[in-house]
């Protein structure tokens, strides 16, 4: 069984899978591949984006647009 790391450091800077889609993102950006705008860590629902994180998750499952 393979164990995700939660977050990372790369070069100084913090990394983590996107709750969304699973990509590879640095904390508090954009997700190349969905467009989920990262919140941080916890990625408390609301901030930068118009969806909640659930509601971006079932958009994403659907290949629906994030925003």
């Amino acid at each position: 069984m393979v164990k995700f790391q939660k977050t990372w450091e790369i070069d100084g800077e913090l990394w983590l899978n996107c709750p969304v889609c699973g990509a590879e993102v640095k904390d508090y950006d954009i997700c190349d591949r969905c467009g989920w705008q990262n919140t941080g860590e916890t990625n408390i629902d609301g901030g930068p984006n118009k969806m909640t994180l659930a509601e971006a998750k079932e958009a994403y499952a659907k290949g629906l647009e994030i925003y």
